[in-house]
């Protein structure tokens, strides 16, 4: 009985693997992963969460780390740390207002008080340290807030934190002179010589 000898029609690939488990004395096996390049890269990828970008970055990642990575990959990798780096910006910009609008802070690296709206700085009062005394230069508010009553508002806000934080106050803005001339309580804040200073001028004004 003649035979013939079986043909395998495989791909060349497939065979060349099997020969190298079976040159190292191991069996052959199908080994199925979920890889990036195997299971398709998303042609878009602001339709995939961020969760799923985070994991198909650290799989190419993977890919990255072997011997002969695939040639794609280091462009896939690329285009993932920067979509997720674009939505951390995103997510930083969106919660910025939320964290503004809590009215006003001290920026001590401007040296002034600032008065937020919705996001925007209605005003603010510049300022210099002189040991702990505050001295109040200046108070600029945006003429879009002038109708609302920004500017006592900012001076109220201005005295009040230096209150707490146990600061005296030294009113060479005119804005804020005029202001401690209409609520005379806040003058316990003035160091005093210029609350005296302060009072004896607006009695000079009044004869």
């Amino acid at each position: 009985m003649e035979t013939f000898p079986l043909v395998d029609d495989r791909p060349e690939a497939v065979r060349l693997r099997e020969a190298e488990h079976v040159a190292w004395g191991s069996t052959p096996k199908v080994i199925h992963a979920a890889r990036p390049d195997e299971s398709g890269f998303p042609s878009d990828l602001g339709t995939v969460s961020t969760r799923q970008l985070r994991v198909l970055c650290n799989q190419v990642y993977r890919l990255l780390d072997r011997d002969f990575p695939p040639m794609e990959a280091l462009h896939r990798y690329e285009m993932l740390v920067e979509e997720i780096e674009q939505r951390e910006v995103q997510a930083e910009t969106r919660v910025a207002p939320v964290r503004v609008r809590s009215g006003f802070r001290d920026n001590s690296l401007f040296s002034r008080f600032e008065l937020f709206s919705d996001g925007t700085m209605a005003g603010h009062v510049k300022y210099e340290m002189k040991g702990s005394h505050a001295v109040l230069i200046q108070a600029v508010v945006d003429p879009r807030f002038d109708a609302v009553d920004v500017e006592p508002a900012l001076i109220r806000q201005v005295l009040l934190d230096a209150h707490r934080r146990r600061i005296a106050v030294v009113p060479y803005c005119p804005r804020v002179r005029d202001f401690l001339a209409e609520f005379p309580q806040y003058r316990t804040l003035l160091p005093p010589d210029q609350r005296r200073r302060l009072e004896a001028s607006l009695v000079a004004a009044e004869g």
